[in-house]
C-alpha cells in the first residue's frame, strides 16, 4: 500500500516536475527561511525530475532512449563550463563549476519540457 502511493508521488513529480520544484521550494523556505536559498534547493533538487521528464516525453514522442545522449551533454557542458572557467579565472574552483553546470542543466531542460509537451500535444493531436 505505502509503496504503491510512493511509487505514484514520484511518478506525478516525473511527470509533472513543476511540482516537485514547487514542494521543494516551499519546504525549503519553511526550513531555512531564506527565499533565494531556497530556490536555488529547489532547482538543483528538481533537476532530476526534470530530465526524467524529458527523457520519456521522448520516449513516448519518438520511441526511442536518448539517456546516453543527455549524459553526453552534461559530460560536455561540464568540460565547456571548465575550460571557460579556466580562461577567465586561471584558477579552476570545481564547486563553482558544478553548480554552473548543474543550474545552466536546469535552465536548459526546463525549456525542453515544455518544448516536448508541445510537441508531444501537437503530435498526439494530428496523428
Amino acid at each position: 500500500m505505502i509503496g504503491n502511493l510512493l511509487a505514484g508521488f514520484i511518478a506525478t513529480l516525473i511527470t509533472v516536475p513543476l511540482i516537485g520544484l514547487y514542494l521543494v521550494y516551499l519546504i525549503s523556505v519553511k526550513v531555512t527561511r531564506n527565499k533565494v536559498f531556497a530556490l536555488k534547493v529547489a532547482v538543483d533538487v528538481s533537476l532530476i525530475f526534470f530530465v526524467l521528464s524529458v527523457h520519456f516525453f521522448i520516449l513516448e514522442i519518438w520511441g526511442i532512449s536518448l539517456i546516453g545522449y543527455v549524459l553526453a551533454l552534461l559530460f560536455l557542458t561540464a568540460i565547456g563550463f571548465t575550460i571557460a572557467h579556466w580562461r577567465m579565472y586561471t584558477d579552476v574552483q570545481f564547486i563553482r563549476i558544478m553548480k554552473g553546470v548543474w543550474r545552466f542543466q536546469f535552465v536548459l531542460f526546463f525549456v525542453l519540457h515544455f518544448v516536448l509537451m508541445f510537441v508531444g500535444f501537437a503530435a498526439k493531436m494530428y496523428a
